[in-house]
C-alpha cells in the first residue's frame, strides 16, 4: 500500500513539471473600437437687427445696411439644412401667414442666402427651410428683409424673434 502512495506522489510530481497547453477560456486578446458620431451645431453672427422707426408699408433689408447674418456651423460633422422660424411674434403686429404679404398690423419676413436671387418667406407656424445641403463645417450667410404692415393701430415697439435650426441633410 505505500508503494502505491509513493508511486501516485511521485507521479503526481511528474505531472505537475509537464507543461499542457492552455484551454482556450485562459487566453485573451485586445482591439480598439473608433467611433466618430455627427455632431449639428450654429451660432449665428448678428444676434439683433434693429430697424428703429419704419414707414407704414416699406421694406428693410439686411444686407442695404451691411447687417448680414451668418450661420457659423465649422464644428458641424455632416451635411445640413439650415431653416429659420419665427418662434416669438411681434406684441401687436402679426407675422403674414405663408404666401400673404402685410397688412393692417401684419408684417411679412423673408430671407435669402444669394442675395435676392431666391427668397423664403418666414412664418410662425413651421420652419422654413432657406438651405439646404450645406457642406459639412461651411457657414452660411443670409439677408433678411423686413415688410413693414401697411397700418398700424399702434406706434408702439415691436421685437419679434426668429429661431435658427440646423437639420441633417
Amino acid at each position: 500500500m505505500k508503494r502505491i502512495v509513493i508511486l501516485l506522489i511521485g507521479l503526481c510530481m511528474i505531472l505537475a513539471f509537464i507543461p499542457f497547453p492552455a484551454s482556450a477560456d485562459q487566453t485573451s486578446d485586445t482591439f480598439s473600437i473608433t467611433v466618430t458620431g455627427e455632431f449639428l451645431w450654429i451660432d449665428i453672427t448678428n444676434a439683433t437687427w434693429a430697424l428703429g422707426v419704419v414707414s407704414m408699408g416699406s421694406s428693410h433689408w439686411t444686407n442695404e445696411t451691411g447687417e448680414t447674418f451668418i450661420a457659423d456651423m465649422d464644428n458641424t460633422t455632416v451635411n445640413t439644412d439650415l431653416k429659420l422660424q419665427i418662434t416669438s411674434d411681434a406684441t401687436d403686429w402679426s407675422a403674414a401667414t405663408s404666401g400673404n404679404g402685410p397688412g393692417t398690423d401684419i408684417y411679412r419676413l423673408n430671407a435669402s442666402v444669394d442675395t435676392w436671387s431666391t427668397e423664403n418667406q418666414i412664418v410662425t407656424a413651421s420652419a422654413t427651410t432657406i438651405s439646404t445641403n450645406i457642406p459639412a463645417g461651411q457657414n452660411e450667410t443670409f439677408d433678411l428683409r423686413f415688410d413693414a404692415p401697411t397700418s398700424t393701430s399702434t406706434g408702439e415697439q415691436q421685437s419679434i424673434t426668429v429661431t435658427a435650426t440646423l437639420v441633417k441633410s
